[in-house]
């Protein structure tokens, strides 16, 4: 392509004219000329004796070699002034007239022959090259200009580069054919983030996408397809997306460009918070392309176009809610139905600028998750929010732990938020299901009530306190229903506050699992004699809690529980005193012996280290056999002692 090849040497030459003949060199002769001048008027008025407008005068008459004779220097030192004022008239001004010429010059080589476009490409980093500017072309140039993305066009059409493309100072064009590999090198495809490749013919397409894999094999390709057949070809020459015409335009050809550096942000605030979430996104130069609400009532969530990328168009939204509070108030509901949780696509100019969005959008307590599916992010928002099922009364589940002492504590803040506690759950080992009491409780009074209740009577006291102590050291769930879901969500801050809040909407099995990590009420399984203590002695002086002992009997695979409810000494003391009874020592020598001796206990503790100091020492003293066992390990262990048959009369 000879035409092409001289046009690119063209421009280099030209790029070599400018390098060596800079602009700055103009103005340097200029001021070097007025200098001149100033020290021709003032030599005049010292040395020749003239007034100022004489000396000016004469200081132009000699600078300009015109010599008229009407002024004529005598002295030897006049004569010498003259000489050096001409002198250098002659040589400035010869100077200053040849670099005008070139500097002339240079401009109308740059706009003829694109030397200026040339000298920026060679800076250019992390910008797109879009091959070819017809229909389609022209159409993903604008989605890539109004997001302020930067752009190499590479155009066959000269006529269409220099009449049009080049009358626009922001757009930079080169003419010419995009399969050349020179000119690919000239656009910067070794730096450039992406190549789009929009021609209308597959061919070049295909020959196109071949070369810059080769020349940059991490450049991400975008290749157009005019026909169905040819779409798999591309993809095995290298290009990471193809799209066709046909179903596609100019916006859906620059997502996909921008698809490595695009990432999906799912967040949750107040429509008084969209300021400080926009100015961090866009003040990182990336633009927020939509907004998704995830509602409830719906498998797909409502979409809405944004394409925002400019404080101006911030400025233009935030006031438009101002000036209309219908407009707002519809905002705020819809916000409201979706607890404020909802999700962006943003675009950005490389990935390290979206992980710094992502980082800040978290400090600021705004970020949910990044790239969640449509189910994550509904499990995000039942967790997070109130994903409202029955929009006439919202409610949530909240999970907490704490003690029977902190009851009145966490009514009044339920309560007090004009709330209603509707129902209470325990979960207690063996059990699938919870243990669940309605309660419909929305009077603070009706609580204190139930407190003096419960300190009136120890053994109800007693037995409400095993009962939070057996579901996981007091982990239990309620069910909590408010006017709105603002009134909700001041509840779930305060309990986080006050440390009782474990979570929000968890799931029976989440709730179990979290009472299994938190480590505080485990099952130990042990073997000694009838007469030894020693277990219980140390559970209890490692500040555990016996709540049960069950025994296992082989054969029938029955399980004998007796409640201990051991929680001190005075009770381990009154266990002492049972074995001293013949009766309850017989019973419980033969139940021993049935059992081989091994039993387990359910043990509570305040926290995991007195759990894990209770677990050391039964195994130093050599009575631990495990813990957390299941049935099944349970069973295979007792089976393994070679536990003697026994048969009920």
């Amino acid at each position: 392509m000879p035409p092409q090849k001289h046009t690119i040497s063209r421009w280099e030459s030209a790029v070599e004219y400018i390098q060596t003949v800079p602009p700055s060199i103009f103005y340097y002769a200029l001021l070097a000329l007025i200098i001149l001048l100033i020290y021709g008027v003032i030599g005049s008025i010292w040395i020749m004796g003239l007034n100022l407008y004489d000396a000016i005068y004469f200081t132009i008459v000699t600078l300009a070699t015109v010599g008229y004779g009407d002024i004529v220097p005598h002295t030897i030192g006049q004569k010498l002034f003259s000489v050096t004022l001409a002198l250098g008239g002659v040589g400035l001004i010869a100077y200053v007239f040849s670099i005008g010429v070139a500097v002339v010059a240079m401009t109308l080589e740059e706009a003829i022959s694109g030397a200026k476009i040339l000298r920026i490409m060679k800076t250019m980093k992390n910008h797109f090259i879009l091959c070819g500017f017809g229909r389609v072309g022209s159409a993903t140039f604008k989605e890539l200009k109004k997001r302020k993305q930067k752009v190499i066009i590479i155009e066959k059409n000269r006529t269409l580069v220099e009449r049009e493309l080049w009358e626009d100072p922001n757009i930079l064009a080169i003419p010419g054919d995009a399969t050349d590999e020179e000119l690919l090198k000239n656009a910067g495809i070794t730096r450039a983030r992406g190549i789009i490749i929009t021609t209308g013919d597959d061919v070049d397409n295909l020959f196109i996408t071949l070369t810059s894999r080769e020349l940059n094999p991490d450049v991400w390709i975008v290749s157009r397809a005019s026909k169905k057949e040819n779409i798999k070809r591309l993809y095995r020459a290298g290009a990471n997306r193809v799209i066709s015409p046909e179903v596609s335009g100019g916006e859906d050809i620059y997502f996909a460009a921008m698809e490595p550096t695009m990432v999906k942000i799912t967040v949750k605030h107040e429509v008084k918070d969209i300021e400080r979430e926009t100015e961090i996104i866009i003040g990182n130069g990336c633009t927020i392309e939509d907004i998704e609400y995830h509602l409830p009532e719906f498998k797909q969530p409502l979409i809405r176009k944004v394409e925002v990328s400019e404080r101006g168009q911030l400025e233009k939204f935030l006031k438009s809610l101002e000036e209309d509070a219908h407009r707002r108030s519809s905002l705020e509901k819809v916000y409201e139905s979706v607890s404020g949780i909802h999700s962006h696509w943003i675009s950005g100019p490389d990935k390290k600028t979206l992980d710094k969005v992502v980082k800040e959008l978290e400090e600021e307590g705004l970020l949910l998750g990044v790239n969640l599916s449509e189910d994550e992010i509904k499990e995000v928002a039942r967790k997070h929010g109130r994903l409202v099922e029955v929009i006439i009364k919202p409610e949530m589940t909240i999970v907490e732990n704490h003690g029977i002492e902190d009851i009145e504590k966490e009514a009044e803040i339920i309560i007090g938020n004009g709330c209603t506690i509707e129902d209470i759950e325990y979960y207690l080992p063996g059990f699938k299901e919870p243990l669940k009491r309605e309660i419909h409780v929305d009077n603070i009074d009706d609580i204190k009530r139930f407190i003096e209740a419960l300190e009136k009577n120890p053994s109800r006291y007693d037995a409400l306190d095993r009962l939070y102590t057996l579901s996981g050291g007091g982990v239990h769930s309620h069910r909590v229903s408010g006017p709105d879901t603002k009134s909700l969500e001041r509840v779930e801050d305060e309990l986080k506050k006050c440390g009782f809040l474990l979570g929000v909407n968890f799931t029976q099995k989440e709730i179990k699992d979290l009472i299994q990590r938190s480590g505080r009420v485990v099952q130990v399984l042990v073997k000694h004699d009838v007469r030894v203590l020693d277990d219980k002695r140390t559970i209890v002086e490692n500040g555990g809690r016996i709540l049960d002992s069950s025994h296992y009997l082989p054969g029938v695979r029955q399980i004998v529980t007796r409640k201990l409810n051991i929680k001190n000494f005075e009770d381990l003391r009154r266990c002492e005193e049972e074995l001293e009874n013949p009766d309850a020592r017989r019973s419980l020598t033969a139940l021993y012996k049935i059992s081989r001796n091994i039993h387990s206990h359910t043990v509570a503790a305040p926290d995991v280290e007195n759990i894990k100091k209770i677990e050391t020492e039964l195994k130093r003293k050599g009575l631990l056999l495990g813990v957390n066992l299941s049935e099944d390990e349970i069973w295979d262990i007792i089976e393994k002692e070679m536990v003697e048959k026994f048969c009920i009369d």
